[in-house]
């Protein structure tokens, strides 16, 4: 069954920062949509973020001035706040625990040990792992796979645009909360975080650097085409329902929520700047489209200098 393979993705939403650093300083041009109501003036920014970057990125002046037009600026959670909240960080992250005494072993079965050994041998390992579910494990591996490409949540669209938001005295609004971001990843179906981890532990370290790095230069690039590619896979048919209630709560559900604000904002005149992560923009049904369907135009805002009507 072909379905969207955003799983270890989605692992990003847990927000665990990684750190790293990269030599190049490199202008990004990132997936950037407008869509305004010409009856009571309201405009939205939207942004596609990538929860990572490389060291010295640099955002174009569009972009920039965007978000320092607006009024409002809007993200999924705070990641700036949250990171120097060592509580509430804390706290969200308990949603991850194994529960009632168990242990990842207790999950993995006889996968563990194969599992522990791939993440000894990559120097991802950690003995505070074995008190959390397999879908912790699986994003530790994505924010070391992020570090080695040289990519640090430090960099990440989140932490440029907010701290830039912050400096300037906007209003920041947070869409959702750290904690329910976290209890979406643990509210994974187990055969399909046990699916997923161990399908990346057996795939070569190095592909998957590749595709880490393929990622990032497809939505550095605002090559959507490239975005939806990325996102294809074929599931085996003994996971699709599991994966179907993991996709409507992780992507499809939340995409309602945030189309639903825009067009809250809207209608009430206001100014945005809006940043979520890039996929929200591609899995279906989408931001975009559901905009649409409730008669909005979005245009695409290209960076290089090309604006067009998105598809």
């Amino acid at each position: 069954m072909r379905l969207k393979k955003i799983i270890c993705a989605a692992a990003a939403c847990c927000m665990i920062l990684t750190t790293g650093c990269s030599s190049n300083s490199v202008e990004v041009h990132p997936p950037f949509f407008e869509v305004s109501d010409p009856e009571t003036g309201g405009h939205v920014y939207m942004l596609g973020s990538m929860h990572s970057g490389e060291s010295g990125i640099v955002y174009p002046d569009e972009i920039l001035a965007a978000l320092d037009a607006s009024e409002i600026v809007a993200c999924e959670v705070d990641t700036v706040a949250l990171s120097s909240d060592k509580a509430r960080l804390s706290k969200a992250m308990e949603k991850l625990l194994c529960p009632d005494e168990t242990t990842a072993a207790d999950y993995m079965g006889e996968s563990y040990n194969d599992i522990r050994s791939f993440f000894i041998s990559h120097g991802i390992y950690n003995s505070a792992y074995d008190s959390y579910l397999p879908i912790m494990w699986a994003t530790a591996l994505s924010n070391k796979l992020a570090d080695d490409c040289g990519y640090s949540g430090e960099n990440g669209t989140e932490s440029i645009m907010l701290r830039r938001a912050k400096k300037l005295g906007k209003t920041i609004y947070e869409i959702e909360s750290a904690e329910q971001q976290y209890e979406l990843s643990a509210s994974t179906p187990m055969p399909l975080q046990l699916y997923t981890l161990e399908k990346a532990v057996g795939t070569d370290y190095s592909e998957q650097l590749g595709q880490t790095r393929e990622l990032y230069r497809a939505w550095s690039s605002f090559d959507g085409g490239a975005l939806e590619a990325l996102s294809n896979e074929d599931i085996p048919d003994e996971y699709a329902d599991d994966y179907r209630i993991y996709y409507n709560a992780m992507y499809a559900d939340r995409q309602r929520v945030m189309a639903d604000y825009v067009i809250s904002l809207l209608e009430s005149g206001n100014s945005v700047f809006m940043l979520v992560g890039a996929m929200h923009y591609y899995a279906e049904p989408d931001i975009i489209t559901l905009l649409e369907e409730a008669g909005y135009t979005v245009n695409e805002l290209r960076t290089d200098g090309n604006s067009e009507n998105a598809a």
